[in-house]
């Protein structure tokens, strides 16, 4: 059975009242932390302080936020525009740019507020009592507390112990008769990316062996990747029915405040997950904003350079301690902590910094920490230090 979006606000507790208390609680927490205490693993037992007093490592935000392109296009925006929205007038303008970006067209994308809809809508309409998701563990925890909620099996694939990579293998197993192959490319929470070639040859031979199952393929972190081989899957979705990809602007493009994300793959796919879950707009600034982000390449290849230099520094420096640490393609890491994750959660957060929540099956002995800004990292490493006994 398919719930309606209505439904499903219902069930989280009360309407009107229900979608009031959960924008708090984003305000408050960040969708990403919003997971744990979903799943009753708050992180460390306490609201959040103020942004200012504390290091916030905890959210996979971008801490340099946006481009200069997109600052220019806000101050420069005619704010008499707002008074028409029947679609916002930059709407289709925002539209047609994401379609450029993989040489599609505009009936190729369906747009949400940050690419968390999208990942519910996929699971709707994908997934029921009889047709499972399929999705790594640990990783991206939305997709399978979709399913879970919609009492659609999940079927969990580890991730490798040593790599930590997806196992796609495995996952190519699981997914005969399923209804929805969740691929989180580059992994969160594990930091690790499939290179394009292996993650084109898991989907075809998926749709070989089970042609009616839906794969989505999250690039949310892709945009952060430098290994050799690690492409968009566009193309691919373009190509095969059933097949697409997520996108967001929440992580490179600095603007999770805005809430801007979008999906691409075939006009019959992209019906079929936006009637499920009511996509398909954005508001008027969020529209200007994406669009100029897009068009800044020189920004985004800076800001893809500067968190390596960051996330390079950060992981050596967690390596010289005697830390393991796979090798982040992200704007995050993921550390051998060598302890459970609350512990040196609760120990940064008494000394002034935030890291990522619980993310069970690893929580006994892993740690997210995401990337802020070099002075950001610089300034909690001797509290990393101190929590880890080496100080």
């Amino acid at each position: 059975m398919a719930f309606s979006r209505r439904e499903f606000v219902r069930r989280l507790g009360g309407g009107g009242a229900g979608v009031a208390a959960a924008s708090q609680l984003i305000r408050a927490y960040g969708t990403d932390d919003l997971l744990a205490l979903e799943q009753g693993r708050g992180g460390g037992g306490q609201r959040p302080a103020a942004t200012g007093d504390i290091i916030k490592l905890s959210s996979n935000e971008n801490l340099r936020g946006p481009g200069p392109k997109v600052i220019e296009a806000l101050k420069n925006y005619n704010f008499s525009n707002l008074g028409l929205g029947y679609a916002p007038p930059s709407l289709n303008g925002f539209v047609e740019a994401c379609a450029a970006m993989d040489g599609a067209k505009p009936n190729n994308v369906i747009l949400g507020t940050g690419s968390g809809d999208i990942l519910t809508a996929a699971v709707m309409a994908y997934c029921n009592g009889d047709k499972a998701l399929v999705t790594g563990d640990p990783s991206y925890g939305s997709p399978a507390q979709t399913a879970q909620r919609i009492k659609a099996p999940v079927r969990f694939i580890a991730v490798h112990p040593k790599t930590l990579a997806l196992d796609l293998e495995g996952m190519i197993k699981a997914s005969i008769g399923a209804g929805l192959v969740f691929l989180c490319n580059p992994n969160n929470p594990t930091s690790t990316v499939q290179t394009s070639a292996d993650i084109e040859q898991t989907v075809r031979t998926i749709k070989q062996r089970s042609p009616e199952t839906g794969i989505l393929i999250d690039e949310a972190y892709l945009e952060y990747a430098t290994k050799p081989g690690a492409f968009t899957m566009a193309k691919l979705a373009l190509e095969l029915p059933g097949v697409f990809i997520s996108r967001t602007f929440s992580k490179a493009y600095g603007m999770a405040g805005m809430r801007i994300g979008y999906a691409v793959g075939q006009p019959d796919t992209m019906r079929k997950v936006g009637n499920a879950w009511g996509l398909g707009s954005i508001g008027e600034l969020q529209a200007v904003a994406a669009t100029a982000a897009l068009s800044d390449k020189a920004h985004m290849q800076w800001e893809k350079m500067e968190n390596k230099r960051v996330r390079d520094w950060t992981q050596n420096q967690f390596r010289a301690m005697g830390f393991e640490t796979p090798e982040s393609e992200t704007n995050f890491i993921f550390v051998n902590i060598q302890r459970p994750a609350v512990e040196f959660r609760d120990g940064c957060r008494a000394l002034g910094v935030a890291v990522g929540r619980d993310f069970p099956p690893m929580e006994k002995t892993y740690a997210r920490i995401s990337l802020g800004r070099m002075e950001d990292m610089e300034k909690a490493l001797p509290i990393f230090r101190k929590v880890l006994g080496r100080g």
